[in-house]
């Protein structure tokens, strides 16, 4: 008896056919779409509490616009700060600026999985595959100069991949731009730049690219795209390298415990496409096998540029005594949902394909609607909440207390790290962050301009931030007021424990 097809399986195999054979169009409206979707899901979820303090971060530094920072370098600050120059800054855009990001590197993803593999349900399976993760869903929304890698380094091996596979000189000249731009995010990008050498060195085409001209070019491009923020660290005595000093030398115990969560952390989120590809391999493993997605020269590459960075960090935070953490290496992994497909890959193509895409589209449907009652629950059910820091509520009160003892704008705001950058963020007339009034921490602060415009200062009187008053002491004149303020944060309905401030207002000079 022959049975009618199901439904199900028909619309699946429409949007299956439909998804590989994409049009530019139709591309730029998926990657809209799924945009859309994640700025919702973040803005609704992340409203109860303070942005993270790397996202206010990233945006204090956006507004000065230097060749460097204390920290790190300053691509991914820069990309901060020409988005905030057209979106106001609210947890709206940054939503939206944190889906963008993943929605790059997603499109980056489908080109190098078009380059990677022939069969066209593979690659669609190859390319759905990491929104079954958290790496460019739930883990997006953190900005930052780990998150910038999700977005830049699937174009990385993309035109790495041209320029050493197919033998594209345009390519290399591309991959010596995206190479420059990842290390202007940050230094870090050494490891996985690693990894591309290696894999270069595991192909015969490869092999004939490094004996060529062309890796020269492309280290010339890289280096030109940051020779300025070169020169800035020569000449500002390299503030990044001291600040990575500071960070080594921890425990033995504190540093295998880091590694050890580290890698956990990253097989944990690839752990749901494992179990579900192997789900579907017990279910047909008496199936007809399909060829295997990548050829043997392609797995040694991709295992290269796949593997290597995340040895490297391990290695290296063992081998300097430095806490490292699995946030630093998912933007640098984007082809290790395709080695676990690789794994698996004797499944039919097209059976394994649509079950991905189905799982693909409850993933996001169901993080949508399932955001309202994520947040209620974390609102009202979890102790964690509680513990919420009243970064927004300070900085709209502080701004109040400014503008109650002066007549003059708000243009600078220090005490804290968390409320300088909060407040700069937070506070409507967006004030220039003075994060422990410190002017190493902000070179661009000078005594003169606060003299000549004033400094807001927010201290929470706590053990952790004892020496804030003291720092705040010497921008003092016998014109600064100190206020003690209770604060608490507050959403819809709820509030946290009161925490305790002290606010200092030095006006400008008269």
């Amino acid at each position: 008896m022959n049975h009618p097809p199901c439904r199900k399986n028909n619309f699946l195999a429409y949007v299956e056919k439909k998804l590989q054979n994409l049009s530019t169009l139709d591309g730029f409206v998926l990657a809209c779409l799924f945009i859309a979707i994640w700025t919702l899901y973040f803005t609704v979820t992340e409203m109860p509490v303070a942005l993270k303090h790397d996202m206010t971060e990233a945006y204090s530094w956006g507004q000065e616009f230097q060749l460097g920072y204390h920290q790190h370098p300053p691509f991914w600050a820069w990309v901060c700060g020409i988005w905030f120059s057209v979106f106001p800054p609210n947890i709206l855009s940054f939503a939206a600026l944190s889906a963008t990001n993943a929605a790059v590197g997603l499109w980056g993803i489908w080109h190098l999985t078009a380059k990677l593999l022939k069969n066209p349900a593979q690659r669609l399976t190859a390319s759905l595959l990491p929104l079954l993760t958290p790496l460019y869903t739930f883990y997006a929304f953190k900005f930052n100069a780990n998150i910038i890698f999700l977005s830049l380094w699937p174009w990385v091996l993309s035109f790495f991949f041209s320029a050493t596979e197919q033998k594209n000189k345009r390519a290399t000249y591309l991959f010596g731009i995206m190479a420059g731009l990842t290390l202007l995010s940050k230094y870090y990008a050494l490891l996985p730049l690693s990894g591309c050498l290696l894999a270069a060195l595991c192909t015969p085409n490869g092999r004939l690219w490094l004996r060529s001209w062309q890796p020269w070019l492309a280290g010339a491009v890289a280096t030109l795209i940051t020779l300025p923020h070169i020169i800035w660290l020569f000449t500002h005595k390299a503030p990044p390298l001291a600040y990575l000093r500071t960070k080594l030398g921890f425990a033995w115990h504190d540093v295998t415990c880091a590694a050890l969560k580290a890698e956990g952390g990253l097989l944990g989120m690839i752990s749901g496409i494992s179990v579900m590809l192997a789900a579907l391999y017990y279910w047909h493993k008496k199936s007809t096998p399909t060829a295997r997605p990548l050829t043997h020269s392609l797995t040694k590459w991709v295992l290269a540029v796949t593997l290597t960075p995340i040895v490297l960090t391990l290695a290296f935070g063992l081998s300097m005594q430095t806490i490292v953490m699995a946030e630093m290496m998912i933007g640098v992994v984007p082809l290790l949902p395709l080695l676990i497909f690789q794994a698996f890959g004797t499944l039919p193509a097209h059976f394994v394909t649509r079950v991905t895409l189905l799982a693909t589209l409850i993933v996001n449907v169901g993080a949508l609607l399932a955001a309202p009652l994520y947040t209620a629950w974390r609102v009202d059910f979890t102790k964690g909440w509680r513990k919420q820091l009243p970064v927004q509520d300070m900085a709209q009160e502080a701004t109040r207390l400014w503008h109650e003892r002066t007549h003059a704008p708000l243009m600078y705001v220090a005490g804290s790290t968390w409320y300088a950058n909060g407040t700069s963020f937070y506070s409507p007339e967006h004030p220039h962050s003075f994060p422990n009034n410190d002017p190493t921490l902000a070179p661009w602060v000078t005594p003169t301009r606060i003299h000549r415009y004033g400094v807001l200062t927010i201290c929470p009187v706590t053990a952790e931030d004892a020496g804030c008053l003291e720092n705040a002491a010497h921008y003092t004149t016998p014109q600064t007021v100190k206020i003690a303020v209770n604060m608490a944060h507050h959403f819809a309905g709820h509030a946290t424990p009161d925490h305790s401030f002290v606010v200092m207002i030095t006006p400008p000079s008269s």
